[in-house]
C-alpha cells in the first residue's frame, strides 16, 4: 500500500489535515494515539481502520524523520570522529573532561 493508497488531503474538508482514506480520521490521531501508550491493534480497531494504511503511515514518518538535515556536529568533534576509533575516543573524553573542569572554574 502507498501512502496516497492510505491518506487523503482536501484543502477544504477536515482544515485540510491529512485524514485516513474513507474516514475524517486525522492521521495525527494515531500518533497521538501512539504517544499515550494505545497500541497500534487497539487504534485500528477501535477506528476500523486498515492496518497497512496505519503502517504505511508510520513507516512514512519514520524514513521523512530520517531524511531530515542533520544538524552540522561542532568542527572539533567532526575531527574527532573522523580519526580512527580508539584516538577519537581518546581526544573527546580527554577533552570533555578538561571542558568539565574548565566549567567547574567558572571559565
Amino acid at each position: 500500500m502507498t501512502l496516497e493508497q492510505a491518506v487523503w488531503v482536501d484543502p477544504g474538508r477536515m482544515s485540510g489535515a491529512p485524514c485516513f482514506r474513507g474516514s475524517r480520521l486525522p492521521v495525527q490521531q494515531l500518533f497521538d494515539w501512539l504517544a499515550d501508550g494505545v497500541s497500534l491493534d487497539e487504534f485500528v480497531e477501535d477506528f476500523r481502520i486498515d492496518r497497512a494504511a496505519a503502517e504505511v503511515v508510520l513507516r512514512t514518518a519514520g524514513a521523512q524523520l530520517c531524511l531530515q538535515r542533520r544538524p552540522a556536529l561542532p568542527t572539533g568533534l567532526r575531527d574527532d570522529l573522523a580519526r580512527p576509533p580508539q584516538q577519537a575516543n581518546r581526544h573527546i573524553r580527554s577533552r570533555t573532561v578538561q571542558e568539565c573542569e574548565a566549567f567547574d572554574d567558572g571559565a
